[in-house]
């Protein structure tokens, strides 16, 4: 659906479940942005383990390598 068309809908509607709707798009918002803060601060914290650690990278030399999933 498209946003636009979203918007029409949503300012049909009684105030109280407009509002309702506001609040729970702004929690899913900061929802997802903390898990992205969170996943970030997890890679930065291992960056060096990874940086020094190199069986913690060995199969990254099968990156360009085909891949075939089994049946």
């Amino acid at each position: 659906m498209e946003a636009t068309r979203i918007i029409k809908e949503i300012a049909r509607l009684p105030l109280i479940e407009r509002m309702l709707i506001i609040e729970n798009a702004i929690k899913s918002i900061r929802e997802e942005s903390s898990k992205k803060s969170k996943l970030k601060e997890g890679a930065m914290a291992l960056l060096s383990e990874y940086k020094s650690d190199k069986e913690l990278t060995a199969f990254t030399s099968l990156d360009g390598e085909k891949f075939y999933e089994a049946e």
